[in-house]
């Protein structure tokens, strides 16, 4: 399974479990270490523990083992480090704490779609709008 497909897995399987805000950075122009991050949060630290195993299991029998996995007991941030995509479950408040959309705000939005132009066009009305006399 190719880099794309195995994302495309993954979201497959985070919305098929009720992931909330579920964003795919491609972040290979501005990190050596992978090319995606697949960032997503849960409702509760069960429902946390719960996104990650799953993606952990189905990606394990998919041919797609998972090199590193961490936080799980806690479920309060889970990180499940397959090589070129590094997926990031989290509490709401630890997500917003942490803002890896912010710190990593060079990547281009992948999912959902239109998000990056979405991001874009914000950008642009704020220029425009500090540009207005």
């Amino acid at each position: 399974m190719n880099t794309e497909a195995l994302l495309k897995f993954m979201i497959d399987i985070a919305e098929k479990f009720k992931a909330e805000d579920l964003t795919a950075l491609q972040v290979s122009h501005v990190c050596d270490f992978a090319d995606y991050f697949l960032i997503m949060s849960g409702s509760s630290t069960i429902h946390v523990q719960s996104l990650a195993e799953e993606i952990h299991l189905k990606c394990k029998h998919a041919g797609r083992p998972v090199l590193s996995l961490e936080g799980v007991t806690t479920g309060e941030w889970c990180l499940l480090d397959f090589g070129d995509v590094v997926v990031h479950v989290f509490l709401p408040e630890k997500r917003a704490h942490y803002d890896l959309e912010g710190l990593w705000s060079q990547s281009v939005t992948v999912y959902p779609a239109g998000a990056a132009d979405e991001s874009r066009d914000e950008a642009d009305s704020a220029t425009r709008d500090d540009a207005a006399p």
